[in-house]
């Protein structure tokens, strides 16, 4: 019987294929995934600079300033330098930060070529000062300061003041050598140029627009009406501030947008117009105040004060101020007046139409009051101011001194005189027992106070009384 035997191409060959085969398959089942695979190490980036915090210079001695690099404003530090803790580098902090070719990244403090850093110093109280840096080049050495020192604490910083004025030590807070109203110390404060006139407008707090928004508008006239204070000069307490008011009110009006215009040369207010052409400034002939008030007064008798305002036809925004005798009481105010008891001062307005008032109030002098009470007032309309006219000042009423008579002696006779008030008539009465009397004379004194009185002879002693008459 013959037996066959199984070659390679038997059983045991068509396995062999079988797990050849899963091999090929795993392999390219391997070549089509992704493969994890750190990034790697590449030159990162090195910080370095000076640190000023309100002006004042941070040094290596302030060692509770920490400057971090963050991937996000408020996440964790990816890298930090706590001032003077590298004696190395003096009075500059110097901060080292790695960087990986790609993601994923072995180390969460490394970064990526591309990505943004929040750079932020730090002390006890929080979180002083951030910039952002992008990393966009591989071995980034770069400086960045934060602040500049002000050598002189005269509130600008060195760098301002050398800029502009030639040293760290150059400028005066309080000068105006561009004439625009506005100090070199508002000038660094609103990153503007304190040699060129660009003066923005008290009331507009967003002054990179050139613009007053009503609710910019509303907040300026609220601190002014109510003796507020005020972040921007001049302050509300100056002198004529309402002229401001109401020229914020125009420009408001006039389309919100600003430009300043000194040419020709005027002063603050009207040099703030409304683009694209100044506005024709207001005709003093065309407007008035005018105030009404009695001649006298009398102590702790209430007395009525007007002031009648008329605008222009042209008139955008007007408002008007009264300032009665000082320690004089105010009351009964018209048209939603306002008493500063601050600044001792009635406001009204501002007004954003043509229209005639006549403002009311009632003031009434204290029980001490004497002597001559000075009033002042004045409009203001779109930035012109215009004091009032009329009545200015009250007296108080003559006190007549009491009555009396004065003997007279003279030629062998015996008369009285009677000194009372000037122009004044008296009944003169008279009585031998001081319970009847008799009347009925009437004397009337000259414009000096006094008149003579004959008096009849009598047996009896007499006695004299007098009464006043109407």
């Amino acid at each position: 019987m013959n037996t066959k035997k199984h070659s390679g191409n038997g059983p045991a060959h068509g396995n062999g294929w079988v797990m050849g085969l899963a091999r090929s398959l795993a392999a390219a089942l391997a070549l089509a995934l992704p493969v994890a695979v750190a990034g790697i190490p590449e030159p990162g980036i090195r910080l370095y600079g000076t640190v000023a915090l309100d002006g004042a210079a941070i040094t290596a001695a302030d060692a509770s300033v920490v400057v971090e690099a963050r991937k996000s404003p408020s996440g964790p530090p990816i890298a930090s330098y706590p001032m003077g803790s590298q004696p190395a580098a003096g009075n500059f902090y110097s901060l080292r930060i790695n960087a990986e070719s790609a993601a994923p990244l072995s180390d969460p403090n490394n970064v990526l070529l591309g990505s943004t850093l929040y750079v932020v110093v730090r002390d006890a109280s929080g979180d002083r000062a951030q910039q952002t840096l992008v990393f966009d080049q591989r071995g980034l050495v770069a400086r960045l300061n934060f602040g500049s020192p002000d050598t002189d604490g005269d509130g600008m910083s060195d760098d301002f003041e050398t800029t502009y004025f030639g040293n760290a030590l150059g400028g005066d807070p309080n000068g105006d050598p561009d004439h625009d109203g506005r100090p070199n110390f508002r000038e660094f404060l609103d990153g503007t140029n304190p040699l060129v006139a660009d003066g923005r407008h008290p009331a507009d707090r967003s002054p990179s627009d050139d613009r007053i928004t009503i609710a910019e508008l509303t907040d300026y006239i609220l601190a002014w009406k109510t003796g507020g204070t005020w972040p921007v000069e001049p302050a509300l307490t100056a002198p004529n501030i309402e002229d401001y008011v109401t020229r914020a009110g125009a420009i408001w009006k006039g389309g919100e947008t600003y430009v300043f215009d000194n040419d020709p040369s005027t002063n603050a207010p009207m040099w703030w117009v409304n683009p694209p052409a100044p506005g024709t400034p207001p005709v003093a002939s065309a407007l008035a105040v005018v105030r009404s008030l009695p001649a006298i007064y009398q102590p702790n008798q209430g007395v009525a004060v007007t002031l009648g305002v008329t605008p222009s036809d042209q008139t955008k925004a007007y408002a008007a101020v009264e300032t009665p005798p000082t320690g004089w009481t105010v009351r009964n105010i018209s048209h939603e007046g306002r008493w500063d008891d601050a600044n001792h001062k009635i406001k009204w307005g501002p007004f954003f139409d043509q229209s005639s008032r006549t403002f009311t109030y009632e003031t009434v002098p204290g029980p001490a009051a004497s002597g001559p009470a000075d009033f002042a007032g004045r409009g203001s309309f779109d930035g012109f101011g215009l004091a009032a006219s009329g009545a200015v000042r009250m007296q108080p009423a003559v006190q007549a001194p009491p009555p009396r008579l004065v003997v007279v002696a003279g030629n062998g006779s015996v008369n009285l005189e009677l000194h009372g008030q000037p122009n004044g008539n008296y009944d003169l009465q008279s009585s031998e027992d001081l319970v009847a009397w008799t009347g009925g004379q009437t004397v009337s004194v000259n414009a000096q106070g006094i008149a003579k009185v004959d008096v009849a002879q009598a047996a009896k002693p007499r006695f004299f009384r007098l009464r006043q008459l109407p």
